[in-house]
């Protein structure tokens, strides 16, 4: 789907689409009915078609189902290509516009009128289709990924894992699945809960999305269609997996697969702290970024900064991005970026794509450091998932007791953000002065 985007189908619906999205009427009013503020009026039209195009392919499949009580091959087929949508501009919408979404928590990117009846669309109604389960994103994204900046702790951590590894990837595959779920973030929030009530607000959010995804919108289908559209047990539970379940498995492989590049380089200063324009990335000339997504840095470390303002912010990074040789590329899309890293094109991706703000490392030098960096971990993955995680709370309420942190949410941060020394993975580490 995305090299059929890419080949040349781009320059015929590209234009089509940017008729719509810059028309000043329909931004008129999507400012003043739908959007709280102006600069969310840029999310207006791909809402629109998106939204459309689900229901249309979902239409389709109820009557096939209805009507002759199976799906047949050709039919799931279209219906998953229109899912991930050409370029992935499906799927990739979807997801994007959810996690706006779960960043402006009840409804907070649309007027009163949406936000007290409906709240977050994408997020706990559209996203149903996507394998999203209402509020994950409002609480584990946002206070568990964004609070702790993918580290240890994060219902997604990855540093652990050898990022340039395919056998790694079903390991982080089955991570996210189960984040996707739901149930990795509710047991942390659960654990919390009596310590924090943030935590314990995010618990009873979460467990209702749950409850939602995982028994009230699967009960209600399937009575719909053996009680009311008469179709059989077997052919409504075969229905539900190909339109419920199949998608989330497909969004959670996406999601790992993105989230290998997005987090796939870890450094750390003198006092073992993680080192944001490393641990993060950022993409110029992406030919498939939405609204800043593909600036994964400011994304994380400038939440404030808008997608209309990063040119501006990014100018100012650049010191920075000297300083420490930083995650930062160019021409490739996030998934190509993750796709390269698999394959271990580490020459390829110094050669064409990789921008040395310093100016001064070769090729092979470049080569070199990204690979050491995607190879190396914080701890291996036994010891994070059956030693780290098991005393994770017991160790932030130690750092309280001891007076190093004020809270056990402070106490997170402190953990997730400071490392012992990293292991280097397979590479021979060579000698490396940073750039200054």
């Amino acid at each position: 789907m995305g090299q059929v985007w890419k080949l040349g189908l781009y320059r015929i619906l590209r234009p089509i689409f940017n008729f719509f999205d810059q028309n000043t009427f329909l931004r008129s009013f999507a400012k003043n009915y739908i959007y709280s503020k102006e600069l969310y009026t840029d999310f207006f039209a791909l809402s629109v078609f998106l939204a459309l195009q689900n229901f249309a392919a979902l239409g389709v499949a109820l009557y096939w189902q209805v009507k002759y009580e199976y799906l047949p091959w050709w039919l799931i087929f279209a219906y998953y290509c229109q899912w991930v949508g050409l370029g992935g501009r499906g799927m990739g919408g979807a997801y994007t516009l959810s996690h706006k979404e779960g960043h402006h928590r009840g409804g907070g990117l649309y007027k009163n009128w949406i936000a007290s009846t409906f709240g977050n669309v994408w997020e706990n109604w559209m996203g149903y289709l996507y394998g999203i389960v209402p509020y994950n994103f409002s609480t584990s994204h946002v206070f568990l990924h964004h609070k702790l900046n993918g580290g240890k702790g994060d219902a997604m951590y990855q540093w652990d894992l050898d990022r340039s590894s395919w056998s790694d990837l079903m390991l982080f595959q089955y991570r996210v699945m189960v984040y996707m779920t739901g149930w990795s973030s509710m047991e942390t929030f659960r654990t919390l809960a009596d310590s924090n009530t943030v935590m314990a607000k995010n618990y009873q959010m979460l467990l209702k999305g749950m409850i939602l995804y995982w028994v009230v919108c699967p009960s209600v289908s399937l009575s719909l269609l053996v009680g009311v559209a008469g179709c059989s047990i077997i052919s409504s539970l075969k229905f539900m997996f190909y339109i419920w379940f199949e998608p989330m498995c497909g969004m959670a492989f996406f999601l790992a697969l993105i989230n290998f590049a997005f987090h796939a380089f870890i450094e750390l200063d003198e006092s073992g702290r993680h080192v944001a324009c490393v641990n993060s990335t950022v993409i110029f000339d992406g030919d498939d970024d939405y609204w800043g997504e593909d600036d994964h840095m400011a994304h994380h470390y400038y939440t404030n900064v808008s997608h209309r303002d990063l040119p501006e912010h990014q100018q100012t990074q650049h010191q920075e991005w000297k300083k420490w040789t930083a995650s930062c590329f160019k021409k490739l899309s996030i998934v190509e970026l993750a796709i390269f890293i698999l394959l271990k094109e580490w020459k390829r991706l110094a050669t064409y794509h990789f921008v040395d703000f310093s100016g001064k490392l070769s090729v092979d030098e470049i080569a070199h450091l990204l690979e050491v960096r995607a190879k190396r971990k914080e701890m291996d993955y036994e010891t994070y998932e059956f030693d780290y995680l098991p005393n994770l709370k017991a160790n932030a309420v130690d750092l309280v007791k001891d007076g190093t942190c004020r809270n056990v949410g402070e106490a997170l941060k402190h953990l997730a953000h400071t490392s012992t020394p990293l292991i280097e993975g397979q590479v021979t580490q060579k000698i490396y002065k940073k750039q200054n």
